[in-house]
């Protein structure tokens, strides 16, 4: 009969192992592959995490419950240079801002509320704001939209009544809904329920809309957790 030696033992051990390493390796790329292992790497803005992006991440974290989630939250010029640095894989932002060589998606197009204690408002039972009634309401408006809000109002012949200005939707939100003022707000930045003495009235003004966009260095080249994320809020987004 034929044994094998020590050596030979030693080495028919050490094969089993290394088979199955291969076998290991083989099944997590696959899962990789499929969006069941790896990490997404995503930048989202305040203006985008009222609803709509909990909701996608919610949705993505059904399908691919193994996938690490890691946010990053910034405002637009941060997140475009965190892509530019390769900290993140993708980002979801708002327009306007310089495209340059980014590929881009553009998803849903909203109009811009007003949202605050009822005391601000008179009448207004249509769920509507028209600019010069917003005119004599004190407003709280984000940094980035300061200098776009003043222009449409000026160029209306009117002067917007800022109270407060701060640096994301986050705060502009958490200061109109303490009653200190009437905040100008994105419909996904806005709450989806609130108290009773909240009121969210519509602006028709084009000029105040603005588009969210998907953003990355390529398409091409997203990682596959990325790749099934933008798929996902692409087909998800209107």
């Amino acid at each position: 009969t034929l044994s094998l030696t020590d050596a030979g033992q030693h080495f028919y051990i050490r094969a089993l192992e290394i088979i199955g390493m291969c076998d290991s390796v083989k099944s997590e790329m696959g899962d990789y592959q499929s969006g069941n292992a790896g990490e997404l790497r995503i930048g989202a803005i305040s203006s985008v995490r009222g609803t709509l992006f909990t909701d996608w991440i919610k949705a993505y974290h059904d399908k691919h419950p193994c996938v690490k989630i890691s946010i990053h939250s910034a405002n637009t010029y941060q997140l475009l240079e965190q892509l530019r640095n390769r900290e993140i894989d993708m980002a979801v932002i708002r327009t306007p801002f310089p495209a340059g060589d980014f590929e881009t998606e553009y998803i849903r197009r909203e109009e811009i509320s007003a949202i605050g204690d009822k005391k601000f408002f008179r009448g207004n039972e249509n769920g509507e704001i028209t600019l010069s009634e917003l005119a004599e309401c004190p407003l709280i408006v984000y940094r980035r939209w300061q200098k776009i809000i003043g222009s449409v109002f000026e160029t209306s012949g009117l002067t917007p009544k800022i109270c407060c200005v701060n640096d994301d939707a986050e705060m502009t939100l958490s200061l109109a809904l303490r009653g200190i003022g009437v905040g100008l707000l994105h419909t996904s930045a806005l709450p989806e329920s609130c108290e009773e003495n909240i009121k969210i009235l519509k602006l028709h003004e084009k000029a105040l809309s603005s588009e969210i966009a998907l953003v990355c260095q390529s398409k091409k080249s997203l990682p596959e957790p990325s790749a099934l994320f933008w798929k996902l809020a692409s087909e998800n987004g209107q």
